[in-house]
């Protein structure tokens, strides 16, 4: 490009077909599919308590109306792609990389609510379940419906640096700026590295869940070297202990997954999969930034007072995915030597290594538990776990030794 034949710039398009893997979705078909299959959801309350006797009895109107299946006239999921590049040669055998790259998925696959109930549109324009509306079918109640309806935006901004082997060394280092938009995908809660309900919360309107991606990470950086001692003497007996030492490490930095604030009782009345808990969202206190809800460390990571109960009937206002877990750090180094023994060959070997894992022994938190109000009454506290964490996301310090013999 600059006449020196040392920078490069490279772009491509490409529109891809995901095959995708439909088995929880075929599953659920032929375990939820009338006439061979349906399923019964009976809700336990206060006021109402169900008592468990043999055989099983379900009221009128619930028993056998609950749908599972796929939605047969699906859209193949498929993505367009975008990138552009610019890589430049550097003096000491080293290059520097940098370039944009994009996505733009569509017919994502997704769960959500099949049979949605039809609220009532308030004067100005808010939705309002009573929590007796038809569903839009009403010969069934709720339908986990496995379809392609949803969308993805990707951005990013990558840079890179490699520096090939010379004078002993080399090293790769790569970080990523990015951005990455969805409006829920994935066909079980798994799919969403738990860190956000599978269901959306309005099946009606999909920009209702349009949020970061559970596996959104703003940013990434990774760094690993290897470098190769000089030898330290010539002479051929104390070199067999001084000589053929080499060290190597990678360090792994990147933000947290975003996570979605949820309720554990279906506050909006909407129904969605039955009313199931840990669908519905609270209110956003005003005027909390973000940055501000998040106190840190595992007791209360969050604020949870940042949030509060919205009247019943009402969807919450807080977003999804709108705060952020604990970012996620590590380094591993590993310390080796290579011994020629040349009885055992031209290659002939013995290859000691001692290698540690998380060597800093830094605590990486995992996702804090997100439910925050139990919204079975119109004032209460926030639960004492709200924002707990209670496990961690990488293991503790970890050294291992071993020895490989070449020949």
């Amino acid at each position: 490009m600059t006449g020196d034949s040392k920078t490069a710039v490279r772009g491509g398009f490409g529109l891809l077909y995901d095959i995708a893997s439909l088995g929880s979705a075929l599953h659920q078909g032929i375990s939820g599919t009338a006439p061979f299959s349906t399923q019964s959801t009976v809700t336990s309350t206060p006021a109402s308590p169900l008592t468990v006797v043999l055989p099983l009895f379900f009221p009128p109107g619930t028993a056998g109306r609950g749908l599972r299946g796929p939605d047969y006239r699906m859209q193949q999921p498929h993505l367009l792609q975008y990138n552009l590049t610019v890589e430049r040669q550097l003096p000491l055998d080293m290059a520097a990389t940098i370039a944009y790259g994009g996505s733009r998925g569509i017919n994502l696959v997704q769960v959500k609510e099949g049979k949605p109930t039809v609220p009532r549109i308030l004067p100005d324009g808010r939705q309002f379940w009573t929590g007796n509306e038809p569903r839009t079918n009403p010969f069934w109640n709720e339908m986990t419906l496995m379809t392609a309806g949803g969308n993805s935006w990707y951005n990013s901004l990558q840079f890179g640096v490699t520096k090939r082997l010379s004078n002993g060394l080399q090293f790769q280092s790569s970080y990523t700026w990015s951005k990455l938009m969805d409006e829920t995908q994935g066909q079980l809660p798994a799919d969403n590295n738990n860190s956000s309900p599978a269901y959306g919360v309005d099946p009606t309107h999909r920009e209702a869940d349009r949020g970061l991606a559970s596996f959104d990470l703003a940013h990434n950086w990774r760094l690993n070297a290897i470098y190769r001692l000089p030898g330290l003497t010539s002479a051929r007996t104390l070199g067999k202990v001084l000589n053929g030492w080499w060290m190597s490490g990678i360090l792994s930095i990147q933000s947290g997954y975003p996570f979605t604030v949820v309720l554990s009782s279906n506050r909006s009345r909407a129904r969605v999969n039955g009313g199931a808990a840990n669908i519905d969202r609270p209110d956003l206190v005003p005027d909390r930034s973000f940055d501000a809800m998040i106190l840190g460390g595992p007791a209360r990571y969050y604020d949870p007072t940042a949030f509060r109960i919205p009247p019943i009937g009402f969807l919450g206002t807080a977003g999804r995915s709108i705060l952020r877990a604990p970012g996620f750090a590590t380094l591993d180094f590993s310390l080796a030597k290579d011994t020629a023994f040349g009885f055992l060959g031209e290659s002939g070997k013995l290859e000691f290594r001692a290698e540690f894992f998380n060597l800093l022994n830094r605590a990486n938190f995992s996702l804090p538990n997100r439910t925050v109000y139990s919204a079975r009454a119109d004032v209460e506290a926030p639960l004492a776990n709200a924002g707990r964490i209670s496990a961690t996301a990488s293991t503790s310090r970890q050294i291992q030794f071993a020895l490989k013999l070449t020949f």
